[in-house]
């Protein structure tokens, strides 16, 4: 029965704006005439799903769309709000050198770097906040001007003549810390996606090191990975003290 009525307010949602508010739980037993039970298990499904976001004290409201942020090859950050029909605003929070040892690379520690924070908006909606650091001896020629202005990828290649060849992109999750909370407008501690690139030219030279802190209700991140040479796996869960057998592929 949950499932019929989360089809049913599926459609409800699809005709509303994102920060409308549904019926309260006891409205939405009346109208459907079914259980508080059915109405908080649909609701459940559909906040799991990220189309509902619950707030204390508030009710139950509309997600905004989230962003989807494709993992397939190497792109500026600022892209994935173009394929979503954005147009974000960046807000620079942090522009300072900073001499102590910082960001080792492939080939030796990097002395020092260009430390920039950025705050990207939506409608005067914080998004994401974007920690940069541009590494010696790049970063004593990114000017304030052009960090304020463009993307860090377009800095590089328009000002400083570098070409990023390849990049290495780890993922993970941690709690807001009091810093980034406020940036964001959230609660101190609510979890958040980090997303942490670093990228590197033909020449193993590290170019730039940036985290990403998304919020995790506005951000989806995506990989689409092929099958192709993938490896045959041997187990049984059934039997204590089985070795775990991996077979490359022929």
């Amino acid at each position: 029965m949950s499932a019929q009525l989360a089809d049913a307010l599926r459609a409800q949602i699809a005709t509303m704006e994102p920060d409308s508010q549904l019926p309260t739980e006891a409205d939405l037993v009346a109208r459907y005439g079914v259980s508080r039970t059915t109405v908080r298990r649909a609701l459940g499904d559909l906040v799991d799903e990220g189309l509902l976001v619950r707030r204390q004290g508030a009710g139950t409201f509309v997600a905004h769309r989230r962003i989807v942020h494709p993992l397939d090859r190497l792109r500026p950050f600022v892209s994935i709000f173009a394929g979503s029909g954005e147009q974000p605003e960046g807000r620079l929070l942090r522009y300072e050198w900073v001499d102590e040892p910082v960001l080792p690379s492939a080939q030796s520690p990097v002395s020092g770097a260009l430390l920039v924070r950025r705050l990207y908006m939506i409608d005067d909606e914080p998004q994401v906040v974007a920690d940069i650091a541009v590494p010696d001896p790049f970063g004593q020629r990114v000017s304030r001007a052009e960090i304020e202005q463009h993307p860090v990828y377009q800095v590089l290649r328009e000002q400083l003549g570098l070409t990023p060849a390849y990049g290495r992109i780890t993922l993970s999750s941690q709690a807001a810390s009091d810093d980034l909370a406020p940036a964001l407008g959230l609660p101190e501690g609510h979890p958040l996606l980090v997303l942490r690139r670093t990228t590197l030219d033909s020449g193993d030279r590290l170019l730039e090191h940036a985290t990403y802190y998304l919020r995790p209700d506005r951000f989806e991140l995506q990989l689409t990975v092929d099958a192709a040479g993938m490896e045959k796996v041997a187990y049984d869960f059934g039997e204590p003290g089985a070795a775990l057998v991996l077979v490359p592929p022929a």
